[in-house]
């Protein structure tokens, strides 16, 4: 499958002990081009045999050839047989690179609205002191959108619910922040209907995120029977969350199932030593939604957990196996305390950056 990471192995034997300053299994593509798999090797071959396995390396949708080959005094030789492989095209089904003139808003370029502003506290989001606006979203010029946090609130704008109030009415405290909350759910148009959804595939959002208690990113997923079904039956995943005085933890989720009986799977994930959340990484989920597929989560291309259909049991039929439309947001505070509110450390504006979000159809991994 096209941009799907591949290894290769193979199995060598020499007629006797001899040193190779490199091992590699060699590949050309249909014009003769060299895209080798990455990890050749130093190594002894000799009359037992030698097991070589490469680094992984995904190829575009074509037909390539490939052998073993080992350099010896600075000359290569190739290895029979020669076989081939043929990597499959993985259409691409959504692909937004925000390129554009500075100060446009999230749509630029498309050919129709895919974003839209989700006021929030229609969809029941709890605790939120942030009052969400497309303004908030923008084009920078250099090739990312940009979603500010500030206090640039609208006067007598309302946010969140009183302590023990019925979170069914609507939303009686002053927002004390603005912020934007991207969805593909058309809520003030459209009865909440998507503008682009999709069952399974690849999904990915490269990003930095700002830091900061209380500020709240993520890239997730919603199913685009939301209207309907409601939460969490709709389901749900989140492809990345980030705790702004958390630098170094991502989140990573998934919720689904009946009302009352709904699953809460995932975890935080630690980045490598000497990396944030402020720096830029690619986020993302591999979703294989059929009757016994799979979610696995990845940071910069390495896989961190997976949640199987199995082990979703019920939920997965329920709110994983139909399309799911992208939700793309800046929240602040809320989380039923687990987020937090800003303190005076936390600064603002602030604001998340966004180079890439891109589906394609079928997973990666």
């Amino acid at each position: 499958m096209a941009h799907r990471p591949m290894t290769a192995t193979a199995e060598v034997r020499a007629s006797g002990t001899m040193a190779v300053q490199a091992l590699t299994i060699a590949v050309r593509d249909a014009a003769g081009d060299i895209v080798d798999f990455p990890g050749a090797i130093a190594t002894t071959l000799s009359t037992t045999v030698t097991t070589f396995s490469t680094e992984p390396r995904a190829y575009p949708a074509g037909t390539y050839t490939y052998f073993v080959a080992y350099l010896v005094d600075d000359v290569w030789t190739e290895l029979t047989p020669r076989k081939t492989f043929t990597v499959a095209a993985n259409p691409v089904t959504f692909d937004q690179d925000f390129t554009g003139a500075a100060g446009l808003g999230p749509n630029a370029g498309l050919s129709s609205p895919v974003w839209f502003n989700d006021p929030c506290w229609r969809q029941a989001c709890t605790g939120s002191i942030a009052e969400y606006k497309m303004d908030h979203a923008k084009l920078d010029g250099q090739g990312n959108l940009v979603l500010t946090a500030d206090d640039q609130v609208t006067p007598g704008a309302m946010c969140g619910w009183k302590p023990g109030t019925d979170q069914s009415s609507e939303p009686d405290l002053p927002c004390r922040y603005a912020s934007a909350r991207l969805t593909m759910l058309d809520w003030e148009h459209n009865e909440g209907l998507p503008s682009w959804s999709q069952a399974g595939g690849h999904l990915e959002v490269r990003m930095k995120a700002p830091l900061g208690k209380g500020l709240w990113p993520a890239f997730w997923t919603i199913g685009g029977n939301n209207a309907q079904a409601g939460w969490p039956p709709s389901g749900e995943i989140d492809v990345v969350e980030t705790l702004g005085n958390h630098p170094t933890l991502v989140e990573q989720h998934a919720h689904g199932g009946p009302e009352g009986g709904d699953i809460n799977f995932g975890d935080s994930t630690e980045l490598p030593e000497g990396e944030s959340i402020a720096d830029w990484h690619t986020y993302a989920v591999d979703w294989d939604n059929s009757a016994t597929g799979y979610i696995k989560w990845s940071i910069d291309g390495v896989v961190t957990r997976t949640m199987t259909a199995a082990a979703a049991g019920s939920a997965w039929d329920l709110s994983f196996r139909h399309p799911h439309a992208l939700i793309l947001n800046l929240a602040v505070g809320g989380g039923d305390g687990w987020v937090g509110d800003p303190d005076a450390d936390t600064v603002f504006p602030a604001q998340l950056v966004v180079d890439h979000v891109r589906a394609y159809q079928k997973p990666l991994a």
